[in-house]
């Protein structure tokens, strides 16, 4: 029985420490003599603290009775850098004396590995999910199945819907870390007085309404994995000065810190701008640039893969008549032609969109041309189509149509910007970034005595 016994509490996956009054080791299982680099040998019997070179928190369990679960820590010392979720559970006699600590301790990679499992931190694309023949995207494929093999940051270029995601996801999914994390962030949605608690973290009481026990961010979340930093143009200057230390130096330190936390993580990054017009307009850093910019992919828009656009349009028709029920096989040969023809602005994710309405509103078993005669846009799919925005002909370009809906959509809703990115269905930083894009200028009027206001549009033309 003791023999088994002293199978199960080696083998069990967390360090186990028994602690006798003064810190004095009764057991310690095999792994908490590795995760400790303490010989077994020479623990038994001796004080914990004068095997160690730094404090726990164990030792205050003896003198409050208080035991404390899954408390955070983290071992910077000369000896041991270690990162633990740590347990001490107080044994008591009937008088309430300590007569013994239970203290147990897993690191933080297993911890991170069961909570990306359980909260969906996987990536579900591989590069057979990506559909497509032509030459354009294949070609795109197979540099990025070249590009997962190594270690180097990637960048992502392209329109927006073309597939960035998907593509980080392949690539994840294809590489050494398949196992790992895959943490997907779009920067332009983070709150401009959080990013950089939510992407670096932040320690106990850093500032007003952080948790009592501080938070890990999403660099540390992702560690061992792959992080995706999508629209990576948004970040404000002084995050990008912060990134580019994480990336170099392979640590972030949380915000109100001062201690360095060890990462592994391969960056994948995303932006539907030209980062190079950005760094000369010095909006953004061309060593940030540089760091990201190991390896880029310029995804095709699907106007110059149009041979694809029928097995797209297809998958997604077949994808959405199950999930309704519907009995719509296919597209009549007119209305296949009518999606040839158009220049979808918006991309794979404009073509899934409209064939998900087709696949709603179609009568028969086949879609139509009749039924898509007027293929729509993004910018016509969006609520302001009938409120004055100019007769698009297709003179103009993706981003003159967009600028023009913009401006249209501040008019209408009196320049109150939460109703103006509502109505176009972005968030407000993507508001944001596009007034900066477009440099539309939000100006606020006066008006009365007491100084109440509104903003109005400026526009540089």
């Amino acid at each position: 029985m003791i023999e088994e016994l002293q199978t199960l509490v080696n083998h069990i996956p967390d360090g186990i420490l028994v602690l006798g009054p003064g810190g004095v080791i009764r057991h310690i299982n095999a792994l908490a003599s590795r995760m400790l680099n303490i010989p077994r040998h020479l623990a038994q019997g001796r004080a914990l603290t004068d095997l160690l070179d730094f404090d726990t928190s164990v030792e205050q369990v003896f003198r409050t009775g208080q035991g404390y679960v899954d408390r955070e820590l983290i071992i910077d010392s000369p000896s041991l850098k270690l990162h633990v979720m740590d347990t001490a559970v107080p044994v008591k006699s009937d008088d309430g004396r300590v007569l013994s600590v239970i203290n147990t301790f897993r690191e933080i990679e297993r911890v991170r590995r069961l909570a990306d499992r359980i909260s969906g931190n996987q990536a579900r694309y591989t590069f057979e999910s990506i559909i497509g023949n032509s030459s354009a995207l294949q070609i795109v494929i197979a540099a990025a199945r070249k590009a997962a093999r190594g270690t180097a940051n990637i960048l992502l270029s392209g329109e927006s819907g073309t597939g960035k995601e998907v593509f980080a996801q392949a690539i994840h999914n294809d590489s050494a870390r398949r196992d790992g994390p895959f943490i997907a962030i779009n920067c332009a949605a983070l709150p401009r007085d959080l990013i950089e608690s939510e992407l670096f973290g932040y320690a106990p009481g850093s500032f007003t309404g952080a948790r009592r026990e501080g938070r890990p961010g999403k660099f540390e979340a992702a560690s061992g994995g792959t992080i995706f930093l999508d629209e990576l143009s948004e970040l404000p200057l002084d995050v990008q000065a912060k990134l580019l230390r994480v990336i170099q130096e392979r640590e972030v330190v949380r915000l109100g810190d001062t201690r360095s936390i060890p990462i592994d993580v391969r960056l994948i990054s995303a932006s539907n701008r030209n980062l190079m017009d950005m760094v000369s307009r010095q909006e953004f850093r061309i060593d940030l640039y540089y760091r990201c910019h190991v390896i880029e992919l310029v995804l095709p828009p699907l106007r110059e893969r149009q041979d694809d656009i029928p097995i797209l349009a297809q998958n997604f028709l077949a994808h959405n008549a199950t999930a309704l029920g519907r009995k719509v096989s296919g597209f009549t040969k007119e209305a296949m032609t009518a999606m040839r023809k158009h220049t979808w602005p918006g991309n794979v994710r404009e073509l899934e969109n409209a064939v998900e309405r087709w696949a709603h509103l179609a009568e028969g078993d086949e879609i139509e041309a009749v039924g898509i005669k007027a293929v729509p846009t993004i910018i016509n799919a969006l609520p302001i189509v009938n409120i004055g925005i100019p007769n698009f002909n297709g003179d103009k370009s993706l981003a003159q149509v967009e600028r023009e809906a913009i401006e249209v959509t501040l008019k209408n809703a009196r320049y109150n910007v939460t109703q103006t990115a509502s109505t176009l269905g972005i968030s407000k930083p993507t508001l944001y970034a596009k007034l900066k894009l477009y440099e539309i200028k939000l100006e606020r009027q006066t008006i009365g005595s007491k100084g109440a206001g509104r903003f109005k549009a400026a526009y540089k033309k």
